[in-house]
């Protein structure tokens, strides 16, 4: 049953709430119709793109009513990239929109009464400017080379010059690469059987820029013109390339290599010395990190703790924990993220903390079998959540706290459904870790009832 609606019918809708997305939703005729760009409060004449019997897509038309949230984005590329799904609503109503789509979140998969949970309000970050990180695909053009991203759920590509979301270093740099690949007349796989996949440059706030190119196969000539991006430009200290093929997961590689400078690039976070391979998970937005840290810190960890760190990466969380608890023991199936980890644990000289590469599901129990009792579990799961194995051996330990880190309310909302079987929730604070975008980083403290 879709009530009807067809595709390319144009109908009038109130704006009743927004989605996980970003985007506006309405009901015609009980049936929820969602519109990207639409805002809460907005009155809109929509013309349907899709229709199914759960739900329908549309687009804006035109206006009967506007928000008096809806501001200019000032991106010149906002209606064409889709990147940032919010950059049209002003930003104090962002951070708003945010805590709803947790508490969303929570009301649709569990039984809780939000209106009995400590919910803070969203932690604010910087506007513009905070991605640490680019990661661009190449084109090309009748003018050359070209970076620049895919317009959603298209083959349309969209030259990008200026991203207002990445810091300035990382457009700069990626101008000059772009030059200098120009400059030696590179291509992608499309064109004279090119190499040229991905750029993926990463700037620091140490001054420290590393390059790394993605690439179908390799040829000499990019070790040359890894040599000039050093050379050339002043900041990058590190230039490597990865190869991938079509059944690699994501953009890099099994392998990366470097061809020119360093093994590692050097950032600080809070105190603790930080050395970056290419390959390595980093926050993108370092400020919002520091801030999620320094909580958790202050908040959940004291002198005589042990600590459980799950999905630790390279390890930043479980290193800071371990110059204020007894001991941590850190877990992350990746083996490049391990080797990392202990790269930094020797830069600064912390001894009190184990790594392991293995899974959580093996890794807790098996410690709970050598006598090791955590008095805190922290973990940091991807989007997909906790796995039921992963949440069976933190029941299990019989942790006194429990931090939850989110990349995804619907999934935290869910494992909480688990989880609360021993524990209870302290507080929730959601983190604005992605401005302009509607996605929501969660901190959820827990205790043992």
């Amino acid at each position: 049953m879709n009530n009807n609606l067809l595709v390319g019918q144009i109908i009038k809708l109130d704006i009743r709430s927004m989605g996980i997305n970003g985007e506006g939703i309405g009901y015609y005729n009980k049936l929820a119709v969602f519109v990207p760009g639409a805002i809460e409060k907005e009155e809109v004449f929509v013309k349907i793109t899709e229709v199914s019997d759960k739900y329908a897509k549309g687009e804006i038309d035109s206006f009967i009513r506007e928000s008096k949230r809806r501001v200019e984005p000032i991106c010149k590329f906002f209606n064409e990239c889709g990147a940032c799904t919010m950059q049209h609503i002003s930003y104090k109503e962002q951070l708003k929109i945010k805590r709803e789509i947790l508490i969303n979140s929570l009301k649709r998969y569990t039984k809780l009464d939000v209106n009995s949970i400590d919910i803070k309000l969203t932690k604010e970050s910087e506007e513009l400017n905070y991605r640490n990180k680019s990661q661009m695909p190449f084109k090309d053009t009748n003018f050359g080379l070209a970076l620049g991203l895919y317009a959603p759920n298209s083959n349309s590509f969209i030259y990008v010059d200026n991203c207002v979301i990445q810091k300035s270093l990382v457009n700069a740099i990626n101008k000059s690469v772009l030059s200098i690949l120009n400059r030696h007349n590179c291509h992608t796989p499309r064109v004279d059987n090119g190499e040229l996949k991905y750029l993926v440059v990463r700037a620091l706030d140490l001054g420290e820029a590393q390059v790394t190119f993605v690439l179908d196969h390799f040829d000499e000539k990019y070790r040359t013109i890894a040599d000039e991006i050093i050379n050339e430009i002043e900041e990058v200290v590190s230039v490597a390339y990865t190869i991938t093929n079509k059944y690699d997961v994501g953009v890099f590689g099994d392998k990366v290599e470097i061809l020119s400078g360093k093994n590692y690039i050097k950032d600080e976070m809070l105190g603790l010395d930080v050395r970056l391979s290419p390959k390595s998970f980093y926050q993108l937005n370092k400020k919002q990190s520091e801030c999620m840290y320094s909580e958790i810190l202050d908040n959940c960890i004291k002198e005589s703790d042990i600590v459980f760190d799950g999905y630790s990466g390279i390890g930043i969380l479980g290193l800071l924990a371990a110059r204020k608890a007894k001991h941590v023991y850190s877990v992350d199936l990746s083996q490049d993220s391990i080797k990392n980890a202990r790269i930094i644990e020797r830069a600064n000289e912390i001894s009190n903390i184990t790594f392991y590469s293995d899974r959580i599901e093996n890794r807790f129990p098996s410690l709970l079998k050598d006598g090791i009792k955590p008095d805190v579990i922290v973990v940091d799961p991807p989007r997909s959540g906790l796995d039921y194995k992963v949440i069976k051996a933190i029941l299990e330990s019989d942790a006194e706290r429990l931090v939850y880190i989110s990349c995804n309310s619907s999934t935290l909302a869910k494992n909480l459904n688990d989880l609360l079987a021993k524990y209870k929730i302290e507080y929730i604070r959601p983190y604005d870790f992605f401005t302009e975008t509607a996605l929501v980083e969660t901190l959820c403290v827990l205790v043992k009832k």
